[in-house]
């Protein structure tokens, strides 16, 4: 398993609308299967060395987005959180589940 994070990074005054789109692009996602995504904000009412919007979930395993399986909603609200947003990254991180570290040690 797989924990998935998308960063964002934005202006204080946008920190908001950036979550809203970025909901909106997690909630067409999980319409199509994948895993409820959790969005924070870190730096808006938080100490942080910057602003940032991040969607957070988990998936059994980590595959190419082939544009075919891309929702139109997907498609609609992507270029509006490119309006809005500096950079991102999307981090991957393996779950050491109970199971591997058993295999692993």
């Amino acid at each position: 398993m797989f924990l998935v994070r998308r960063v964002c990074r934005t202006e204080r005054a946008n920190a908001w609308k950036v979550a809203d789109v970025l909901t909106k692009i997690c909630n067409a996602y999980e319409e199509n299967g994948r895993d409820k995504a959790t969005i924070y904000i870190g730096g808006a009412g938080t100490p942080a060395a910057e602003i940032t919007v991040c969607a957070e979930w988990t998936q059994e395993t980590i595959d190419a987005n082939r544009m075919p399986n891309v929702p139109a909603a997907v498609k609609e609200n992507a270029p509006k959180l490119m309006e809005l947003i500096q950079s991102y990254d999307i981090e991957f991180f393996e779950i050491a589940t109970k199971d591997k570290i058993k295999e692993r040690t």
